[in-house]
């Protein structure tokens, strides 16, 4: 049964649709079928199949086969190159879309069509060589709004070379269904679009605010991408992003941002000189913000009082309303694609199957915490490595465990800045800091005079 606010949003969705079989907007001739719901995923580069998803396949994987670019060299002409690969592993999938990036904010020539064609086709020949279903291609250009009369020739260019029976699938910029732009000329071109709902603002803009997704609201948009009768998932984020940002000016300006790609909330939050404040963005993404209260080094790097480091993470919430929100949008909306599948123990990526749990696609994976020990190999001594699997990423309090040994260590070996202690000859003490992330935690080395046993509690 529908709530009031569904119960509207559908009468809403209803009502356009009439208009538009009217005459009163959007092309009614190359009308679809209703599509049926689907999750999928983006699998980008660095992207690894190990990571888990739980046991069912995905509806639909697109993944990044290649990059559409033009090629200079002196003395000679111009020449359009557009290879595609499938990635040498690959999650198990229904169906596969095969994605190519053009990475300058403008339109290709329609000469690079047939290049692209040519590696559609190679790729249809490996995916059945593989046992795989290639659905079709997909187009990720950001356009100009100003230029989608030019992308809509385009892409009918592009059909025209693609292998029969071959879809053809675009991302799309949310800015492009404002009123005035030819989204209309595009999307009459294509079997499929995805909006965007992530990176609305420039990333790497002082003004821009601590947010990665877009809140979506199905009342304003279902109107706007059902009115073209054509198949459309929502593109959502799953990831994260760190930054920076240098001691606050009495402006308000932060001066100096960088972004660190590899950097953790883990190795911020055990460095007692930070204190945490903590947010949510409108999409319901958590806001981790780490000010040190005094001169102090991470990693091998100084930094002044009043820095802060700041990261933003997908949450279980964020997930679960962009994809209600999606659901309610009915009629042409054919699902969603999340972006994007983690590389392995990736720590500001959610996992697929946390992703998929949120989104009520599949149970939630009972993941139990436990201390994983991995034999180095001593001469003289027996020593292990020792690493903590499944802590809780987003818990808000620190958690306190505790490694039992089954014989009394020789020394122990921390990794550096891990805050884990010897509590006596036969115990470690391992303190988590809030927020520690998704990737498992290499405590140290435990040197012993024989092999050891060791398990894992957690401190009441």
């Amino acid at each position: 049964m529908l709530s009031g606010g569904s119960a509207r949003i559908v009468r809403l969705v209803l009502v356009t649709e009439l208009l538009v079989l009217a005459g009163c907007g959007g092309r009614t001739s190359s009308r679809q079928p209703l599509p049926k719901w689907q999750f999928g995923y983006w699998f980008w580069n660095g992207s690894s199949a190990a990571t888990e998803a739980g046991s069912a396949p995905l509806d639909a994987l697109y993944f990044q086969a290649g990059t559409i670019s033009l090629f200079r060299f002196r003395g000679e002409k111009p020449q359009w190159h557009a290879p595609g690969t499938w990635p040498p592993e690959i999650p198990a999938a229904r169906e596969y879309w095969a994605v190519f990036r053009f990475e300058r904010q403008a339109v290709p020539d329609a000469m690079s069509t047939p290049v692209l064609g040519h590696a559609v086709e190679e790729l249809q020949r490996e995916a059945r060589r593989r046992g795989l279903r290639l659905a079709g291609v997909q187009l990720d250009i950001d356009s100009p709004s100003r230029s989608l009369a030019a992308y809509g020739a385009y892409l009918r260019a592009v059909r025209k070379h693609l292998p029969a029976g071959s879809s053809l699938s675009i991302t799309a910029l949310l800015d492009w269904f404002r009123p005035g732009t030819a989204i209309g000329e595009v999307v009459d071109a294509v079997d499929e679009f995805v909006p965007q709902f992530y990176d609305l603002r420039n990333p790497g803009s002082v003004f821009h605010s601590p947010a990665i997704a877009a809140p979506i609201d199905a009342a304003k948009w279902s109107p706007t991408f059902n009115r073209f009768g054509k198949r459309y998932r929502i593109g959502i984020s799953t990831f994260g992003r760190s930054r920076v940002l240098g001691p606050e000016r009495p402006s308000g300006m932060y001066p100096g941002i960088r972004s660190y790609g590899d950097l953790k909330p883990f190795d911020v939050g055990v460095n007692s000189a930070f204190a945490l404040e903590t947010s949510t963005t409108e999409a319901k993404e958590l806001v981790l913000r780490y000010r040190a209260q005094r001169k102090t080094v991470v990693g091998y790097t100084g930094f002044e009082a009043g820095t802060a480091f700041e990261f933003v993470l997908s949450t279980p919430e964020s997930i679960r309303a962009a994809v209600e929100q999606a659901r309610q949008m009915g009629q042409y909306c054919g699902g969603v694609v999340f972006f994007r599948w983690p590389s392995f123990h990736e720590s500001m990526a959610a996992r697929p199957d946390e992703v998929l749990a949120a989104a009520g696609a599949a149970k939630a994976i009972d993941r139990p915490v436990e201390i994983r020990a991995i034999d180095e190999h001593c001469a003289a001594v027996h020593c292990a490595d020792l690493y903590l699997n499944g802590a809780p990423a987003l818990r808000e309090k620190a958690i306190v465990y505790v490694i039992e040994i089954s014989t009394a260590l020789e020394y122990f070996l921390p990794e550096k800045d891990m805050p884990v202690k010897m509590t006596g000859p036969v115990s470690l003490e391992l303190t988590v800091p809030p927020y520690c992330g998704r990737t498992q935690l290499h405590i140290g080395r435990a040197v012993t005079a024989a092999p050891a046993l060791y398990k894992l509690r957690e401190k009441l």
